[in-house]
């Protein structure tokens, strides 16, 4: 086996998404078309996952940024790009062997996202699930650690702090995986990078793969492997489009996706994306006397590739002056995904204890602001699109999947929304359009529809009240 390239990694997984798509991008239609509609909304979610794997700072997020912009500009709305400057992981190519049975045996993996390049060899040592009780039962010095992660819900990982506590007991690289299904690498990034002083090379791994590992640890068998990678300085871009109310209210509303994605990235989030887009082109057609608030429809960067330094942090260092005009905030992130998907380990229903088959949309959670408001504009919206969730609550700021995003606007004091779901798939190179299906998708897109009309009636001061 070749040490795989970006290169050649690339091009696999833009076949796959050509593939999953069928067709390629096609020009927008005219102002009758729906914005809403199932086949135009589907249609975004190809027209962005043809762009292929968009990792922060790489040209594939550069073209994904600037079509977004064209597209919100098509659809009537001033709209700015900004580029700035952040600190890039340069990812070129690596390989991974297990030394065993007298020989070296590939291992497919794919580099924790910003950890530390360089190339070397090691005993094995399995350290279970890397909890700090599990990791001090071993000498991890001079040592690689092989820990079973696990995705709660599908979102939460158990490892991102076991990257920084194993090497600071003297591990030279680590392995680990995330149970997604069918041997499925699901890539992720750790809680504490530290960019260039991020200590050693750490690599995810299908479930199986790691169980191998897990066996040759037992064995006493040695791992090998090999990183190109390094931080440089690098410029992603944040869009920013501008929909004027009618000045009735002094406040604003504002609705964000983030463009960035591990591989082709259909629900994770091609489907935030489009739906960005279809509710920019709808609002735009609502007669400006009934938007009595301006509206800013926002595509960031760096949340999946580039976590903690990306997502909506820029946004808010640039736009500060704005913050105490939002009323409210609306994330969309993982809108629509196949329903027989839902019924999976680590999904809330299995979590439950529950097998049921409902007209409803399984596995979806909203994370809100604890207000009384969101809770009357939200509850008649999702029941009206069959998009009733699974776990309900206030928990912005303090428990939410993207701290980055929806966190960072409740820390500011801005009431907050994101309705979301993920599947077994997401961050694998499956997460393609194929499985995006286009009414369910059209419905969670009309849901926010409703709930931000609703936030244009409400003043902004009842909005506010209590945040």
């Amino acid at each position: 086996m070749t040490m795989m390239t970006r290169t050649t990694f690339l091009a696999g997984v833009a076949a796959a998404a050509v593939a999953g798509t069928g067709m390629a991008a096609v020009p927008a239609s005219g102002a009758g078309t729906d914005p809403l509609s199932p086949a135009r909304l589907h249609r975004h979610v190809r027209e962005v996952c043809a762009f292929g794997p968009r990792w922060t700072g790489y040209p594939a997020e550069r073209r994904a940024s600037h079509w977004v912009a064209a597209r919100l500009r098509a659809a009537g709305l001033r709209t700015e790009v900004d580029r700035y400057g952040f600190r890039k992981w340069q990812l070129s190519r690596w390989r991974v062997d297990l030394r065993a049975d007298g020989g070296l045996q590939p291992i497919a993996t794919f580099p924790l996202w910003s950890s530390h390049g360089g190339e070397g060899e090691a005993p094995l040592v399995d350290v279970g699930f890397g909890s700090d009780p599990e990791l001090a039962l071993h000498d991890l010095r001079g040592k690689a650690v092989v820990v079973t992660g696990k995705a709660l819900l599908n979102v939460f990982s158990t490892y991102r702090d076991v990257y920084a506590h194993a090497a600071a007991r003297g591990a030279v690289a680590m392995f680990v995986t995330s149970d997604a299904p069918d041997n499925l690498i699901r890539p992720t990034s750790s809680s504490a990078n530290q960019l260039d002083k991020n200590p050693i090379p750490a690599f995810n791994l299908g479930a199986t793969d790691l169980a191998r590992l897990r066996r040759a640890a037992r064995a006493g068998s040695r791992i090998r492997w090999r990183l190109d990678a390094r931080h440089v300085d690098g410029h992603t871009h944040d869009v920013t489009a501008v929909l004027p109310g009618s000045g009735a209210e002094s406040g604003a509303l504002m609705i964000a996706a983030h463009v960035d994605s591990w591989f082709t990235g259909a629900l994770d989030n091609a489907t935030g994306t489009a739906g960005l887009i279809g509710l920019a082109e709808h609002f735009a057609r609502v007669p400006r006397a009934k938007r009595p608030k301006d509206m800013y429809f926002v595509s960031v960067t760096g949340h999946d590739t580039g976590f903690p330094f990306g997502g909506l942090q820029h946004w808010v260092r640039t736009h500060s002056r704005l913050m105490s005009r939002l009323d409210a905030f609306v994330n969309l992130d993982h809108l629509a995904a196949h329903h027989e998907e839902h019924l999976s380990t680590g999904g809330i229903i299995d979590m439950l204890g529950l097998s049921i088959q409902t007209p409803l949309d399984q596995e979806r959670a909203l994370f809100t602001t604890a207000h009384p408001t969101l809770a009357a504009i939200w509850t008649p919206a999702l029941l009206r699109h069959r998009l009733a969730p699974v776990v309900p609550g206030p928990t912005i700021p303090a428990f939410t999947p993207n701290p980055d995003l929806e966190g960072i606007m409740g820390d500011h004091g801005v009431p907050s929304s994101s309705l979301t779901m993920a599947t077994p798939h997401y961050h694998t190179i499956e997460d393609t359009p194929d499985r995006i299906p286009p009414e369910q998708l059209s419905r969670a897109v009309r849901c926010h529809a409703d709930v931000l009309a609703g936030m244009q009636s409400v003043p902004g001061s009842l909005l506010r009240l209590g945040v």
